[in-house]
């Protein structure tokens, strides 16, 4: 289910997204939890060795105390602008071990499709709305998509890209520091639109682009200097709007907290820290953004839905127990989720912001 609603002629806002789509694709969730669990534990336990992080993630306040404990991590709420912290820095080597060790082969495998087929699936399924939601947002303001020319940092496997150039997106290019994926993503689109960058030269990648929009999905809470970033791209003269997705401090979170066994989402191995409404308005009114549209949804009664399931099967409640739990909750999922949405308190916002 989903809702539009122009509340200012400010501002072009959207809220919810079917959740079906979502959950093929993320099968191994329920199937494989305990690995996925297994392997974030190992990431959690390498961060939680990284330097204390004295400052906010988000506005450099600094970090008092800590408010929960979460599968070996500390995080604390920061005080001024309400964004979660978790207690240690992601360092040069925490980010090498994640996302570019061996040519970023094990990271891909959370991107990577079999064939030709999965990965216009993934595409049309899950980056396609997110295509389509921005060119709705420049259509609202008599802004025609094609005039533009587009930047995806953070590009991974090209699925955003794809989208847009599936969409007639002229100008397109993207960026990532995976050679692996970088070589995938441009064998899938059958095209060079992506570029490999060395992940210690992010902030040199964005003072020399030369593109109108530049555009991270799911990407700026993985930066290690997200405040030095955003300076960089205010001051390059050559952009005119920002288009970003992020995880949120969400309801999820509070389910993650209590489920002790099930694999996190967003509280995960590389989600050192999450936004919120707060903090990103923070942001915005310190760089001074003009925050032009946003979609609101989330994934938290999916989540639900499978920390459920996966712990009924723990607890070895037999099949029936758990499809019946199943057949009850999906059909709810959906409307669930848009009450969260409508509300900003989903697990995650796209927003496009004007560049002032």
């Amino acid at each position: 289910m989903s809702k539009e609603n122009n509340t200012s002629i400010d501002e072009y806002i959207k809220y919810g997204k079917p959740s079906k789509e979502m959950l093929s694709h993320k099968q191994d969730f329920f199937l494989n939890n305990d690995e996925l669990l297994s392997h974030s534990i190992d990431l959690n336990k390498l961060y939680a060795q990284q330097p204390a992080r004295t400052k906010c993630k988000n506005c450099n306040f600094a970090i008092s105390k800590i408010d929960f404990k979460k599968l070996y991590v500390d995080y604390s709420i920061c005080e001024k602008c309400g964004h979660l912290n978790g207690k240690n820095e992601d360092s040069e080597y925490f980010g090498s071990q994640v996302y570019t060790n061996n040519k970023g082969v094990a990271y891909s495998k959370n991107y990577n499709s079999k064939t030709k087929a999965i990965y216009d699936k993934r595409t049309t399924d899950i980056y396609l709305p997110k295509a389509q939601f921005l060119k709705e947002a420049f259509l609202n303001f008599d802004i025609e998509p094609k005039t533009l020319s587009f930047s995806d940092i953070g590009a991974g496997s090209g699925y955003f890209i794809s989208s847009m150039k599936n969409l007639g997106f002229k100008n397109i290019k993207g960026y990532d520091v995976s050679e692996q994926q970088v070589t995938f993503g441009n064998a899938m689109i059958g095209d060079e639109l992506l570029t490999q960058f060395n992940i210690n030269e992010t902030l040199e990648l964005i003072e020399s682009i030369d593109t109108e929009v530049v555009s991270m999905i799911g990407v700026l809470e993985h930066i290690r200097q997200p405040r030095e970033f955003l300076k960089a791209l205010k001051t390059n003269k050559n952009i005119k709007f920002f288009y970003f997705s992020v995880p949120l401090f969400s309801i999820g979170i509070f389910f993650e907290m209590i489920f002790s066994n099930v694999m996190n989402r967003q509280l995960s191995a590389d989600h050192t820290h999450l936004y919120t409404e707060k903090s990103i308005e923070h942001l915005i009114n310190e760089f001074k953004f003009t925050r032009i549209a946003s979609w609101w949804f989330g994934t938290d009664m999916a989540d639900l839905y499978r920390s459920t399931s996966v712990s009924l099967s723990k607890e070895n409640y037999n099949s029936k127990i758990i499809k019946l739990w199943e057949d009850m909750f999906s059909p709810m999922i959906d409307s669930l989720q848009l009450e969260l949405d409508n509300k900003h308190l989903s697990s995650e916002v796209h927003m496009l912001l004007r560049v002032d």
